[in-house]
């Protein structure tokens, strides 16, 4: 007998003006991401999208408190394009076709999946894997501070961690006069750094084109096998400390999507209203 958890949670809506209520449901059945995704299809609407990290948090938190299983599949596969997007992903900070500028450089881009800004105030674009300063956006409202600049050398996708966990996200640049106050916040330290521009060919299985990623350090995997995503979870200490209910959620962690093979058993997670007579 499968095991049911319904999950409420009020989301910002990125697709009407409004917000809109999103209903999640924890299957606990261990199944591959395809019949995952079949029987979300079914049943709900598809397999989990997720579009920010506050809607992540909020649904991790959840699931982890609910079942003491720490991985589940949610809808994201990889697709057969490549197409660049901004580690922001909430589409209300962006106008018409501010999501579409672009700064590079002559020749660019070429090899690399991730975009660097030089001290021209032009982009390149190199591997994450390299190390480079790094400029934070903090749309905190108690902060006088919008560009944080920081001085340490991060792999992109530890820059990005760094930057969700300590301000917003990894900075967007959303046109010309954006570009330009950005190009004097690092010009004279005389070193590229990154900002949140990467290229990938991850999907949502219900399509939506949300740029949300939020992967472990060191993933995704370069393996060609492993084509879909868990949402992997870990503790502090004492999850398994009943006792103390009410202390648990300090213990507990959560930061990363991984990927692996979409013949993987794992639990999974759909969204939308329960069909009750499905197809």
């Amino acid at each position: 007998m499968e095991t049911l958890l319904y999950l409420t949670l009020l989301i910002s809506g990125f697709y009407t003006p409004s917000s809109c209520l999103h209903q999640y449901h924890l299957i606990s059945n261990n199944t591959n991401w395809t019949d995952a995704q079949s029987y979300c299809r079914a049943h709900y609407t598809d397999l989990a999208t997720v579009d920010d990290m506050e809607d992540l948090n909020r649904l991790i938190t959840s699931v982890i408190d609910y079942k003491l299983k720490l991985r589940h599949w949610i809808g994201l596969k990889k697709g057969d394009s490549m197409k660049w997007h901004w580690s922001l992903a909430d589409r209300r900070f962006y106008r018409e076709g501010e999501t579409e500028f672009r700064n590079w450089d002559t020749g660019t881009p070429q090899n690399g999946n991730c975009a660097l800004m030089s001290t021209a105030g032009l982009w390149n674009n190199t591997s994450c894997d390299d190390q480079h300063h790094f400029l934070c956006y903090d749309g905190k409202q108690d902060t006088n501070l919008t560009y944080v600049l920081i001085q340490e050398n991060r792999t992109w996708i530890d820059a990005q961690s760094y930057c969700r966990q300590n301000h917003t996200d990894l900075v967007s640049v959303r046109n010309q006069t954006e570009n330009t106050e950005i190009n004097k916040k690092i010009s004279l330290r005389g070193l590229p750094v990154w900002i949140g521009l990467f290229l990938d060919s991850w999907r949502w299985s219900d399509q939506s084109d949300s740029s949300f990623r939020n992967w472990q350090s060191g993933w995704p995997s370069t393996d060609q096998r492993y084509n879909c995503t868990l949402m992997s979870s870990y503790v502090l200490e004492n999850l398994f400390s009943f006792y103390y209910y009410s202390e648990k959620y300090k213990y507990l962690k959560w930061r990363n999507l991984i990927n692996v093979s979409c013949d993987v058993r794992k639990p999974f997670i759909c969204y939308g209203k329960r069909t009750l007579f499905p197809p």
